[in-house]
Order: structure tokens, then sequence, then C-alpha cells
């Protein structure tokens, strides 16, 4: 499609895509697209674009879905932060006349440098947002924060400067083995020799809202700030976010609704449920 190009404010670097191809640059690109996004694909994109991975499609969908597998769309491939938080930020706030800025700089507020994966910038996103938005107002935060220990510099997945703590989120993936678990403990060992806290979020716990919420009451124990809700719809507020970050995909969509579980609370997002925290952010900045 063709589209008007809106002049940015000072110096922009351009994407040379080869073939005669020029693209808007990452920052460009960030502020124009957010007016098509929801307030939670904006943080969802922000730290994939400040993070160590892309979204790309997943070659085997297909095959997955026939074989009856729990498939999904796309998956997360390694490679280079594009941008910056600040640079997104200054961009956005050097460019107001560009639709799109103003809220690109309302989701950036709890964007953060360097997720390395999707799974982690969604524990962060959840740790970060305040509790209007279905979130604990865990912060500020730093992602793939490293600490000086005595066998080297220890790398932090999220790290709270309150309290000194280090969430880690621990995927079957990556720490199934007995190295890696062996691994975790000598590193858990010594973070916590240097003062430095480490809560565990496993990916059932993060997928789960009523177990994340009970990781988090240990981890604001931990850092000395209470957990004070004092919102009357919160859980319906939080199972709104929960249900935007983690839909389900088809496989295990059909399996939820052969099932007679009428206790099951993670189901498939409607557009009304991702949007719910767009309207309420709406709301809020208003007032």
């Amino acid at each position: 499609m063709f589209h008007r190009y809106v002049e940015p404010k000072g110096v922009e670097q351009f994407i040379d895509f080869g073939a005669g191809v020029t693209g808007l640059s990452i920052e460009h690109f960030y502020v124009s697209i957010c007016s098509r996004l929801t307030f939670i694909q904006r943080l969802q994109l922000g730290f994939e674009l400040c993070g160590w991975y892309a979204i790309v499609p997943n070659p085997e969908y297909e095959d997955e879905v026939q074989q009856g597998k729990t498939a999904f769309k796309t998956v997360a491939a390694p490679r280079s932060p594009l941008t910056t938080v600040e640079k997104l930020t200054n961009f956005a706030q050097a460019n107001r006349h560009i639709r799109g800025a103003s809220i690109a700089l309302k989701a950036l507020r709890y964007v953060a440098d360097n997720a390395r994966s999707p799974e982690e910038a969604k524990m962060a996103i959840v740790m970060r947002l305040p509790y209007r938005l279905g979130g604990y107002n865990r912060g500020p935060l730093h992602m793939d924060y490293l600490v000086d220990g005595t066998s080297g510099l220890r790398r932090c997945d999220v790290y709270l400067e309150i309290g000194k703590e280090d969430v880690e989120y621990g995927s079957t993936l990556h720490h199934a083995s007995a190295k890696a678990m062996q691994e975790d403990s000598r590193r858990t060992n010594e973070l916590e020799a240097l003062g430095v806290s480490v809560v565990n979020i496993t990916s059932k716990e993060l997928r789960d809202p009523k177990l994340f919420h009970i990781a988090m009451m240990r981890l604001a124990r931990i850092q000395g700030r209470p957990i004070h809700i004092q919102i009357d719809d919160f859980e319906a507020r939080r199972t709104s976010l929960w249900n935007a970050l983690f839909p389900k995909p088809p496989a295990a969509k059909a399996a939820d609704e052969n099932s007679t579980d009428e206790n099951s609370t993670d189901e498939k997002p409607s557009n009304e449920s991702a949007d719910a925290s767009e309207t309420e952010e709406a709301r809020d900045e208003k007032r």
C-alpha cells in the first residue's frame, strides 16, 4: 500500500533493502505502526525491537497442526537488538506530529532493553505494568543485567533495583538438563552471596495468573514493597492482560472446546479482551 511520507524532524537513517527499495528507520517504523496496534502489542513490539530476538514465521506450523501437536504460527529467532528504548523515545518526542507518536510514548514507559526471549519480555511486562492495567507494579527493572561475581559476570534475566532481586525465567528447554541445573544452582548461590536475591518463575507459573500472583507475593516480601491492590476488578483486568499476552494456539483451543472443565480460565482472547487494557490506559491518561 502507498502512504504519504511525513518527514520527521532531525536526521533519519533509512534502511536499504537493496534492489532500489528503501524503508523507514526502525524508530520511524515503530512510531508509525503503533496506531494500528493494541497497547499490549505496542509493548511486545517494543521489547522485540530492543531485544535479542525476532518473531518469525514457524516453518513447521502446518505439519505440527496436522500431527495434532501444540503449534504456534511464529517462533523466536536470535538476533542483535535493532534499536533502544532511548532511541525510540527520542524519535517519538521529536516527532509528535507523526500519527502514533503519543501512544508510542505511553507504551515505551514500560518497555526495557535487552530482553533475551519473548517469554522474558512477557514476564517483564506483567511485573512492570501498574495494577490498573493488570500488572504488579514492580520496578524499576533491567533485563539481561550483569552482576560482577567471583567467577565472572553473571546475567540476570530481570533485575529489580529495589531489593536487588534477580527474577529468572526457567524454561523447560534451557533448564531441564542436569548440567544446566547444576549451573543454575552455582549461579544462584553466587548471586545470593553477593546480596542479590533470586526468584525463579517457571513457564507454568508465568502462564497461570494465580500461580504468578503467589510468586509476586514472595518477590514483594523480599523487596520490602508489599502488594497493595485497591482495585475492585483487579482480577478481571489481570485476566484481560494474560489473555492478550498468552493466546492459545489452534490445537490447544480445540482441546479446550472439547473439555468439560468449567474452571478453565486460559481461553483464547477475543478482540475485546485484547483491547481492554488499552481502553483502561486511555481513560487513566485522560484523568
